[in-house]
């Protein structure tokens, strides 16, 4: 799979990322055996997959220490993101709080370091902004575990346009984590163009809209019942549903010969600005699936039909 470069880091990335969130199971998931885990983050590294995100949060720092042990032996070929900023009281969903402050940084950083069995980490990213701390002594301490050596670059994730550009008047930003997908395009609107103008790397989260744009059915995640999904399927609409069907219809009269999430994840991945697509799964037939859209090319007239569907649901 072709790496491209990570915004204004030194960073070769794949087009498509292994999101280890599924993986930490509890409170967002249900669990998965850590054998199976790991079996699955190999299988995406054989499969040309080289970055792989996580955070402390997914599992209540499961998910970390599951991606630390099953990357040991190949640690040096790959990237790793990482968040922090989501702190926990207790396992639960209601123990949760933010807290990006600098003695919280200077925690988490070597607490994340351990947990993933590695000196450094790649790509440090702010999980959600908190508006009790000044994105100042945010950023400063950010550069302060940089020049320390505890991380490569760093980033945000759910951040505004003006939240950005607040962060980048204290340091170098160097990636935005953010949710994107063909039913959600509101960063085209103005996150996006930022990135694409300061040079700043890419991750889209949610890329196949919770299980939405895959072969499966809004009825079947439902069944599914995971506390992660269950809010995103609340908020389709019935003109979400048709979109979904329009496009079904263009990949089958194309002749593409692959699944619908292969084909949205080809789509998502040659969109401007949008670096790499975080894909999870709990399943390695989805990521083998998913890994090939990285050879997919969608036709102009197809991209422009598509997109003419799309922009009737943009939000502003």
């Amino acid at each position: 799979m072709k790496t491209r470069q990570f915004g204004n880091t030194a960073l070769y990335i794949t087009p498509i990322t292994f999101g280890a969130w599924e993986i930490g199971g509890e409170p967002f998931y249900s669990n998965l055996p850590d054998d199976d885990s790991i079996a699955l983050i190999h299988e995406a590294f054989v499969l040309g997959i080289n970055f792989f995100d996580t955070a402390p949060i997914y599992g209540f720092g499961h998910s970390e220490r599951i991606l630390g042990k099953a990357v040991k032996k190949f640690r040096d070929k790959i990237v790793i993101s990482t968040k922090c900023g989501l702190r926990w009281k207790e396992n639960l969903l209601s123990g949760i709080y933010k807290d990006s402050s600098k003695k919280s940084i200077l925690d988490e950083i070597d607490e994340t370091r351990k947990r993933l069995d590695t000196d450094v980490i790649d790509l440090y990213l702010v999980h959600w902004p908190d508006v009790n701390t000044p994105i100042g002594q945010t950023i400063e301490t950010l550069e302060t575990i940089k020049a320390q050596g505890k991380i490569r670059y760093y980033g945000l994730s759910n951040f505004s346009t003006a939240q950005i550009a607040e962060a980048a008047r204290y340091g170098s930003v160097s990636a935005l984590q953010s949710q994107y997908s063909m039913l959600n395009l509101k960063l085209e609107n103005s996150e996006l163009p930022y990135c694409i103008e300061n040079n700043i790397g890419f991750q889209a989260y949610s890329p196949l809209h919770r299980g939405v744009l895959t072969d499966k059915t809004v009825e079947s995640l439902r069944e599914f019942a995971q506390p992660a999904i269950n809010w995103i399927l609340d908020s389709m609409t019935a003109e979400n549903t048709r979109q979904v069907l329009d496009i079904k219809e263009i990949m089958n009269y194309g002749g593409y010969g692959c699944s619908f999430a292969s084909f949205v994840t080809a789509w998502t991945i040659a969109q401007p600005g949008i670096t790499t697509a975080i894909i999870g799964t709990t399943k390695p037939q989805h990521i083998k699936d998913v890994a090939g859209a990285a050879e997919i090319t969608i036709s102009a007239e197809d991209a422009r039909t598509i997109r003419s569907i799309l922009e009737n649901n943009r939000q502003a």
